[in-house]
């Protein structure tokens, strides 16, 4: 395998259940879209929130649209500084850390906070075409003014709403150098 790909560098950002928005800016207040994301039907909104950890604080901006449990994908700098030990994963999950979400109407406290596990969306053709299955790891190389980087075990997520695009947090991209589009290469799977 040896798929040319985007790799896009993901900042801080809350996915937020209907009724968790509801409660932290008001039932029935409109967002607004500001910015159209890379995977289909998802952007990022005006709504902005604090999320509280025992050391500090950062600002996170809401995604549209609405998911089943509210999530929050920080980076290992973000829980540094706001004093959480967030586990890294794909999803939120009852081992996330808690953390305060904090809106204009409101605080919530949820086991909400991860470390977004470096990942590869893609539709069901282009896994099929590629020959990827969900879940599936894979080492993914770069090339950026800095050098040559190869990310291992980036997990392959698969939706029909999905475009092919590398997902890494801001610390990886800029650890890497990642300014501006980035690609990169899709290279092997990656066994542990």
């Amino acid at each position: 395998m040896h798929k040319k790909v985007e790799v896009e560098v993901s900042a801080r950002h809350i996915h937020l259940s209907k009724s968790d928005y509801d409660f932290l800016f008001g039932a029935e207040t409109p967002y607004k879209k500001i910015k159209e994301l890379s995977q289909k039907e998802e952007f990022a909104t005006d709504k902005m929130v604090k999320i509280v950890g025992p050391e500090g604080e950062v600002r996170a901006r809401f995604l549209s649209p609405f998911r089943k449990k509210t999530q929050v994908e920080l980076s290992l700098t973000d829980c540094l500084v706001i004093g959480i030990n967030a586990p890294y994963e794909i999803n939120v999950f009852d081992g996330a850390a808690e953390i305060i979400i904090s809106g204009p109407q409101g605080e919530i406290e949820r086991r909400a906070a991860i470390v977004a596990r470096r990942h590869l969306h893609c539709n069901p053709k282009e896994a099929r075409e590629i020959g990827l299955r969900d879940g599936q790891k894979l080492l993914v190389k770069i090339k950026t003014d800095r050098g040559s980087l190869i990310y291992s075990g980036v997990e392959v997520k698969i939706a029909s709403n999905y475009q092919l695009r590398v997902h890494l947090d801001t610390d990886e991209g800029n650890a890497a150098g990642i300014k501006g589009r980035c690609f990169g290469y899709l290279i092997d799977d990656w066994r542990e």
